[in-house]
């Protein structure tokens, strides 16, 4: 594609969860340990959110969408992870000074101009996500910028704010949410729409991420996520959130661009018909369904539900045009929410519905280029609003919207929230940012400069992945005592060995590495041996059992157990002769050690 033809704008949204020790605004520790993955949450609430008006007296449109899905929200807790504060029972306590600490170093990074000033914000976050209904947010620094192959790209603002609560379910008329992530400090970086290319735009969030990983976040999965905005000329912004994989950042980007063409040829092609924009006319049709033959109908009608129909006039064959990833049919079914649609473009043979189509084109007054409509359930009216909402919005072209990454595409989620949104935090008061306290806040180490060092003293493609590990910090604190290139294969080579054979390195505590480390330094294990305590360690086994187990041999030992495989094996070569050693120690021994035995008692 000729990007510039299209008039593509991209910009991104990074969202990384610092390692601050605590939340934002309490004193609960922030969770990122394999035994969190297994935390109970025996303690329950409920909540129905309301939207209220942003600081220009508007309601926002995304918050009002959430709101007529007339959604309940439960809350799981754990006392060890949350507290009052999260629940919203209690007052923010003062901010994380450590959080607030690495934001303005990630501000120094970027080049960002800090704000003298830190007020925090409430952002209106009403589809289940934020107990209390907003979402904390603080401007820090803008006016940045990220260097690229491709050139400069602006960073607008960098923010500190508050993380979600994680989704665990879906309930009847709502949805499950645990409370552990919710707080949990995150800064966001916002850059320019600038972004020239899909690769651009995973070159720039390479680029961040690395500059992120040299302060103090949290590492590995769920603890990043990249936001795309994108749109082309006579398109809109859409917004497309939760990647962690920037892999899949080009495909989908692309698929978005296909998708907003795709709409703006329907947009000509509806017009060309003569269409103009039409009033919702769904009716309840459930008669009509009597005695069907498509089994899920069936169902919902024993259960009390009802069928609803609706007509869009002039549609018929545009509802299975492919819009990127997916039909305008299936689009407009996500926007069905809770329930989906079937459509008169569809194969009807398959749901065993032809019969009652035809009947509703009489129901409905249906002309030959009009297109027909089903929803059933509970209550599916308001669903069918919603459809014909975006089915108007056809006329227009492309709606803005936010999207959430499925697969190589996206599906929608609801309309793009707008400054609407924002109001003020009256339980924080404002942080001065001092001179004096910006200037003692030190810059740290990029990645890249951290790698250029360690190619001094280990190989460089060790140096790369040692620096990406999620165990870096771990590294960091490790190799200053101990050998370099063994603690940084322990954590690459070594734990990814484990993982591969589905054993459970994260299992295995710092406290642990560090003993096995200077039981390897004082020459009480050999080094050969690591692989095997690690192993061993991965499966919950003692350390001190462990370490013991893989005493070092003496020479004596090991001279007189050449000896023995020599006189059991005469005329082998030394190779054969060290194998049979090696396999009698299993790990006690020193490969290069061992080695110089049997030669010289084999000259011998």
């Amino acid at each position: 594609m000729n990007y510039s033809s299209l008039g593509l704008k991209i910009g991104l949204e990074i969202h990384q969860q610092l390692a601050s020790g605590s939340k934002l605004f309490c004193n609960c520790r922030v969770p990122f340990t394999t035994e969190d993955k297994q935390q109970d949450f025996p303690i329950a609430v409920r909540r129905k959110l309301r939207p209220v008006a942003g600081e220009t007296g508007v309601t926002d449109i995304s918050a009002l969408y959430e709101f007529l899905r007339d959604r309940i929200f439960v809350y799981r807790i754990n006392t060890d992870t949350s507290c009052l504060v999260e629940t919203d029972e209690q007052p923010p306590k003062p901010v994380n000074r450590k959080a607030l600490h690495t934001a303005l170093q990630i501000c120094k990074l970027l080049g960002c101009k800090v704000l003298d000033e830190i007020h925090f914000m409430r952002k209106t976050v009403i589809d289940g996500s934020a107990v209390s209904g907003f979402q904390r947010t603080a401007f820090v620094g803008m006016s940045g910028r990220i260097d690229t192959s491709f050139g400069n790209i602006v960073v607008k603002s960098v923010s500190l704010e508050e993380d979600s609560a994680v989704p665990l379910t879906a309930l009847n008329g709502g949805t499950e949410y645990r409370l552990d992530r919710l707080g949990i400090p995150l800064v966001e970086i916002a850059t320019s729409s600038d972004i020239k290319s899909p690769g651009h735009a995973k070159e720039v969030a390479e680029e961040l991420g690395a500059l992120l990983r040299s302060t103090d976040v949290v590492r590995g999965i769920g603890s990043i996520r990249q936001d795309i905005n994108i749109s082309i000329e006579n398109g809109a912004r859409i917004e497309i959130k939760g990647f962690q994989e920037l892999d899949r950042i080009p495909d989908a980007i692309e698929n978005e661009i296909k998708r907003q063409m795709s709409l703006l040829e329907i947009k000509k092609e509806i017009l060309g018909r003569g269409a103009i924009s039409f009033e919702p006319n769904a009716r309840i049709v459930s008669h009509i369904f009597d005695g069907t033959k498509c089994l899920f109908v069936r169902k919902i009608l024993e259960r009390g539900g009802v069928v609803v129909a609706g007509k869009l006039p002039l549609f018929s064959g545009l509802l299975k045009i492919q819009c990127g990833d997916r039909s305008l049919g299936k689009d407009l079914s996500d926007h069905a929410v809770g329930y989906g649609i079937i459509h008169s473009d569809e194969e009807l043979e398959k749901y065993a519905l032809e019969e009652e189509f035809k009947a509703l084109k009489d129901e409905l007054g249906a002309k030959e280029r009009d297109a027909i409509f089903i929803i059933a359930g509970s209550n599916p009216l308001n669903a069918a609003s919603l459809v014909f909402e975006r089915a108007n919005h056809c006329l227009l072209g492309v709606p803005e919207e936010t999207r959430v990454a499925e697969g190589t595409g996206s599906r929608y989620t609801r309309p793009l929230p707008g400054a609407g949104r924002m109001y003020p935090e009256s339980d924080i008061p404002p942080i001065k940012i001092e001179r004096k306290y910006l200037e003692s806040v030190p810059t740290p180490k990029t990645l890249l400069q951290i790698r250029k060092e360690l190619s001094s003293r280990m190989p460089e493609e060790l140096a790369s992945q040692i620096v990406r590990s999620r165990h870096f910090k771990n590294f960091e604190s490790l190799s200053t005592d101990y050998d370099t290139v063994l603690v940084a294969t322990i954590f690459t080579s070594y734990f990814k060995d484990l993982s591969r054979r589905k054993l459970e390195p994260e299992a295995i505590s710092v406290g642990d590495i560090e003993r096995m480390l200077s039981s390897v330094k004082d020459g009480t294990v050999p080094k050969d041996a690591v692989p095997q305590i690690l192993e061993k360690l991965s499966s919950g086994e003692n350390v001190v059992k462990v370490i013991s187990s893989f005493a070092a041999v003496s020479d004596v030992d090991i001279r007189a157990a050449v000896k023995e495989a020599v006189a059991q094996n005469p005329g082998k070569k030394e190779s054969v002769i060290m194998g049979l050693v090696m396999q009698k120690f299993r790990g006690r021994v020193s490969g290069e050690h061992a080695m110089e035995i049997v030669k010289d008692e084999m000259k011998s």
